[in-house]
């Protein structure tokens, strides 16, 4: 129907809808694009503009830390700004495009990992994993995923006893970090729709109830203007820290046990270079053979990481983990691999019988556990220009984080040996860990989804728990993180949700 800026509407506008979309990140736009055409009359409130505003960006400034045992406090106050985009496509605007789905064991309730286990199930997922491969036009990913059939992108041998498996990730070009004319439709077209409206620079401070449902929305512009938002339905999807932030200041909205900015969880990357003195993060692999299935030449072609399984991950006690190997280049353009790496190549070339081996870098991730003390909270000492408190996030570690992320390369690195297909280094001490950890922009877990109300904030179908007609949508309501880049499940739980919503406004078609 419509893109229209807020700040141009009268004071004291009210906007009204059958469904309001609180954000027009991915999450938001994915919802919207489901309902385009229909009987609903949809509204998405955004925050920010059609591109990145600096102005708009400074109100999601706070502060943040990140604490593991044995090692110092790490400083992370720019994290809450650098980590999320305020405009109309939300993070997608940098998004590099990567996809993968959940792992079936991430799904699962695991009795050495606390608050494991979510509602669904892998295979309950799958159609929905399905529609949103077809949304960003990338192939599908089943659940047992076909062996390649090009000679140079064949799986390393690995005993499948062992748990440690081919893991594909696909790109999407729906990401203003890869083809921004293709996004901008993308983010833009689906407003075209005559049930669909877009309503930019319309930043949300409060979300009113009665009881148990919600009756409106209090709404702001920087410029001044003030208005109000009603509808039958909301569903809030503004990011994993920012639904917490608006929850919270609308009166603690959803957290009558406490658990609403708990269980934040983030995904890093470890790896470091080599020196003189000490090897760094490569794996020296034996075969002969090429390995395009895990470093590809080029650097967008669809690729695999060395996952471990629940199988693994049942034998060692410990949760996801991934290896994702790349080329060191001599211009730079990839993290080093080091000088010093001929101990390594020359052991792995002595296992395959060869003189000399393939030497790649590599970088691992290990799954962030559930934990209640890893956590967002408001401070009502510092508020942003519309009055909002800023957020502080406490990102925590616990001992067995760091303790498994050593036994999975280990197990790794066991596995590559027992083979013959290879030589693994890790050469990072533990107190050092955080140091050398590099973020991602996940922020995952802290409006949990669980079917008891004392366990999560949301239930299965992502209504909140407090409010018969407030939904949350995005990675906030997942209970575990896994490995895999979150967009395309915070997709598949959006189709998840349409369909839910389609079926209880008797909207379905």
């Amino acid at each position: 129907m419509a893109i229209i800026d807020a700040r141009t509407l009268p004071d004291a506008s009210r906007i009204e809808a059958d469904l309001m979309i609180i954000g027009g990140g991915m999450a938001g736009i994915a919802l919207a694009k489901e309902l385009a055409g229909g009987p609903l009359k949809v509204v998405i409130l955004e925050s920010g503009g059609l591109e990145i505003d600096m102005e708009n960006q400074a109100l999601y400034a706070g502060s943040g830390v990140q604490r593991a045992p044995g090692n110092p406090d790490r400083p992370f106050d720019d994290y809450p700004v650098q980590s999320r985009i305020r405009a109309l496509g939300g993070s997608g605007m940098v998004w590099g495009g990567k996809c993968a789905p959940l792992d079936p064991a991430d799904f699962a309730e695991r009795a050495w990992i606390p608050h494991s286990g979510w509602p669904i199930t892998r295979e309950q997922m799958q159609p929905y994993y399905d529609r949103a491969c077809d949304l960003l036009e990338i192939p599908r990913f089943p659940l047992e995923r076909p062996k390649p059939a090009e000679p140079e992108r064949q799986p390393l041998a690995l005993d499948p006893a062992d748990g440690f498996f081919p893991a594909p990730r696909e790109f999407s070009r729906f990401s203003g970090g890869v083809d921004k004319t293709a996004f901008d439709a993308f983010r833009t077209q689906f407003a075209d729709a005559p049930n669909i409206t877009v309503y930019l620079q319309a930043n949300v401070l409060k979300i009113r109830r009665e009881g148990d449902r919600i009756t409106g929305l209090d709404l702001a512009c920087l410029s001044g203007k003030r208005h109000t938002a009603k509808a039958a339905r909301y569903v809030l999807a503004v990011g994993g820290i920012e639904n917490v932030r608006l929850l919270l200041a609308s009166d603690s909205l959803g957290n009558r046990e406490d658990l609403v900015g708990r269980f934040f969880q983030g995904h890093v990357t470890y790896s470091n270079d080599g020196d003189s003195q000490t090897e760094g993060s490569v794996v020296a692999v034996s075969r002969a053979a090429p390995m395009e299935l895990y470093a590809p030449g080029k650097g967008r072609m669809a690729h695999c990481v060395i996952g471990a399984g629940l199988k693994a991950q049942t034998r060692m006690k410990t949760g996801n983990f991934t290896a994702t190997l790349f080329r060191a280049t001599p211009s730079g353009t990839e993290t080093p691999v080091g000088a010093d790496t001929q101990t390594i190549r020359q052991a792995s070339g002595r296992v395959a019988g060869q003189d000399q081996a393939q030497l790649l870098g590599y970088f691992a991730m290990a799954e962030h556990f559930p934990n209640p003390d890893s956590r967002v909270t408001l401070d009502p000492e510092h508020k942003d220009p519309l009055g909002l408190p800023r957020v502080s996030l406490t990102w925590t570690y616990g001992e067995k984080d760091h303790a498994d992320l050593e036994l999975s390369v280990t197990g790794l690195a066991d596995a590559l040996g027992a083979s013959g297909e290879g030589r693994m280094c890790w050469s990072i001490e533990r107190s050092k860990l955080l140091a050398l950890s590099s973020a991602s922009r996940h922020h995952m877990g802290t409006t949990r989804m669980h079917a008891d109300p004392k366990k999560g904030v949301v239930d299965p179908d992502l209504r909140l728990h407090e409010a018969k007609n407030l939904y949350v949508a995005g990675s906030s309501v997942f209970p575990t993180s896994g490995i895999a880049n979150p967009t395309l499940t915070i997709l598949a739980l959006v189709m998840r949700l349409a369909d839910h919503l389609k079926r209880e406004t008797g909207a379905a078609r």
